[in-house]
């Protein structure tokens, strides 16, 4: 059974058309499926016709769709999977739409992870190990990640991690030298730096403090711990405001000393 167009209307919505068979609304198509079949008044559509068209449209939307989603920046094959899914595109449109997009340039995960490692050694902020894993969970495959962090070399990665140390020891002013590193290290560690990455870093930073400062917050630390365990005079009281000091990089000798000179 055939119909014949009767009417094409333009929509409100930019590029988008309504078709008329016999008199009657139909469907809507795209202004690439109007012009990829050209299609005009008093031509005849039967069910195969009618057919295309609307799988046509189909892909045509999720194409717009997903070039709307790439205007904001790079995707990976599996990002714009998933969000063409999330959006209610139909499994057979989204292998059509990846392919056309893949074919276009539009995806390339190689490319994709070069950028990604670019952009994170530009930022100072992250080791190779938190990119590699921020890459596979972006559904890279792990020899187009390995060409990737090629990029991030070794003296890179020495003297971002050395920025980063720095601005994590500075933060830290008011603990204990001892704690200051290990707070140095642990915020390496969680940023994907390896262990001998850590070491290399390490050698590039100057841990010394001026014991007259160290002096002056052990001597600012205690005095705002001690309220917590008074009295003093109890071993109980004495042995946790020990730990609690402790806890913060003091030394125990340094720790006895000050109860020493604050005996009272």
């Amino acid at each position: 059974m055939t119909a014949k167009i009767t009417k094409i209307t333009a929509q409100k919505r930019p590029g988008r058309y309504n078709i008329f068979l016999d008199g009657q609304y139909a469907f809507p198509v795209s202004e690439d499926v109007l012009i990829d079949f050209a299609l005009m008044k008093d031509q005849e559509v039967d069910a195969e016709l009618k057919k295309q068209l609307l799988a046509a449209d189909a892909n045509s939307q999720a194409h717009q769709l997903a070039l709307n989603y790439l205007s904001y920046q790079l995707r990976t094959i599996k990002e714009m999977r998933t969000y063409l899914h999330d959006h209610d595109v139909g499994a057979d449109t989204i292998e059509k739409i990846i392919v056309q997009l893949t074919e276009q340039k539009y995806l390339d995960d190689a490319e994709y992870a070069k950028a990604y490692v670019r952009t994170n050694m530009a930022l100072h902020e992250k080791g190779r190990i938190v990119i590699d894993r921020e890459l596979k969970q972006k559904g890279v495959a792990a020899t187009e990640i390995t060409d990737a962090l090629a990029l991030y070399d070794t003296e890179t990665t020495v003297e971002n991690g050395t920025k980063l140390a720095k601005k994590v020891w500075q933060r830290q002013a008011k603990l204990a030298q001892r704690v200051r590193q290990q707070k140095v290290r642990q915020s390496l560690q969680q940023k994907g730096f390896t262990g001998d990455e850590i070491t290399l870093i390490f050698e590039q930073l100057d841990f010394s403090v001026d014991p007259e400062d160290e002096h002056d917050l052990l001597d600012e630390t205690a005095a705002k711990i001690v309220r917590r365990y008074r009295p003093l005079s109890d071993s109980k009281q004495r042995q946790k405001f020990k730990q609690a000091l402790a806890r913060k990089g003091f030394n125990f000798d340094d720790i006895n000393r000050w109860l020493e000179d604050h005996s009272e």
